[in-house]
C-alpha cells in the first residue's frame, strides 16, 4: 500500500492509491455472489416464516364459484392472526439481520462474502482504511435506492468514470480496489 506524495499548500493533492482499481466484470461477480450467498442465509428465516404463515391456513379450503373465481373458506377462529403474524415478523427480521450482516462486514473489513471470493474490497478513497458502518449503510442504501432504480446507471457508471468510481462510492468517497 503505497500513499501519494505531498504537494505543498495550495496545490490539489491527488488522490492516494492503495492497490489496482476493480473492474466492472470483478465487481458484478462479487455483488452476483453476495446476492447468492446472502440470499441463501435469508432463507434460514423467510421458509420457516412462510411455513408458520400457510400453517394457518391449513383447515382452510378454496369453493368454486364460479368460471375462473373461487373463495377461501375457514372455521372460525382461522386463519390465525397471530402466527401470520408471527411469520411476517420471523421474516422481516431475518432480511434485516442478513441486511446488516453484510453492510457490518462491508464496513469492518470492506469485504463482503462475494467481494472475498473474487478478491476486492472497499476502502476509503484517501486512507485506504475500511470505510465504517455508517458509511457501509449509506453506500448499501444509496445503491439500492438511487443508483439501481435510474436504469442502474449508478452501477454502470464506473465504466467511464476516471477512478471507476460508482454513484455509491463517490457519494461515500470510496474506491473498490483488487485485494
Amino acid at each position: 500500500m503505497g500513499t501519494a506524495a505531498t504537494f505543498p499548500p495550495g496545490y490539489p493533492q491527488p488522490p492516494a492509491v492503495f492497490g489496482e482499481r476493480a473492474n466492472f466484470g470483478t465487481r458484478l461477480g462479487a455483488w452476483l455472489l453476495d446476492g447468492l450467498l446472502y440470499g441463501l442465509l435469508s432463507l434460514v428465516f423467510v421458509i420457516p416464516g412462510v411455513v408458520l404463515i400457510a400453517t394457518s391456513f391449513r383447515n382452510c379450503r378454496t369453493v368454486d364459484t364460479g368460471p375462473d373465481t373461487f373463495d377461501v373458506v375457514c372455521p372460525p377462529g382461522e386463519p390465525s392472526g397471530a402466527a401470520i403474524a408471527g411469520g411476517i415478523a420471523l421474516i422481516l427480521v431475518g432480511m434485516l439481520a442478513v441486511a446488516m450482516l453484510y453492510v457490518w462486514a462491508m464496513g469492518k473489513t470492506g469485504q463482503t462474502w462475494g467481494a472475498r471470493i473474487v478478491g476486492v474490497k472497499v476502502i476509503d478513497e484517501r486512507s485506504g482504511s475500511p470505510i465504517g458502518f455508517g458509511r457501509a449503510l449509506g453506500r448499501s442504501l444509496f445503491a439500492s435506492f438511487i443508483s439501481a432504480n435510474v436504469f442502474y446507471l449508478g452501477y454502470l457508471w464506473m465504466l467511464w468514470d476516471d477512478k471507476k468510481q460508482t454513484w455509491q462510492d463517490k457519494v461515500v468517497n470510496s474506491v473498490v480496489v483488487r485485494t
